[in-house]
């Protein structure tokens, strides 16, 4: 009996294991005496990253260059342009490897 009941006791905690960020450059709430050359992503799973966006305290959006390569992957990186002092976020989507999206926003800051 204990036996047929065992994967129906496991089946919850497979459902609840998500794709997650588990790091990013710079990190969020970062103060950064430069400007940082990348942007990186770290996730526990490959995912599908489907939107990245830049934006300054202002609102003001900064294109990203991305790699043409969508497909998904762990860590994923993108370029920004040269960046003023000042304070940014950074938006991010994803498709997780069981399709559920995952999002987040991350903030930091450049000195002047």
């Amino acid at each position: 009996m204990l036996r047929r009941a065992l994967p129906c006791l496991l089946l919850p905690l497979a459902a609840r294991a998500h794709s997650e960020l588990r790091a990013a450059v710079p990190a969020d709430g970062a103060r950064l005496s430069v400007a940082p050359a990348e942007l990186r992503l770290r996730f526990n799973e490959p995912v599908q990253v489907t939107l990245w966006r830049l934006r300054d305290a202002a609102g003001a959006e900064h294109a990203l260059a991305r790699p043409r390569d969508a497909s998904a992957r762990a860590e994923h990186v993108a370029r920004p342009p040269v960046l003023a002092a000042g304070e940014y976020s950074v938006e991010w989507r994803a498709i997780s490897a069981d399709g559920h999206p995952i999002r987040g926003t991350l903030r930091f800051a450049v000195a002047s």
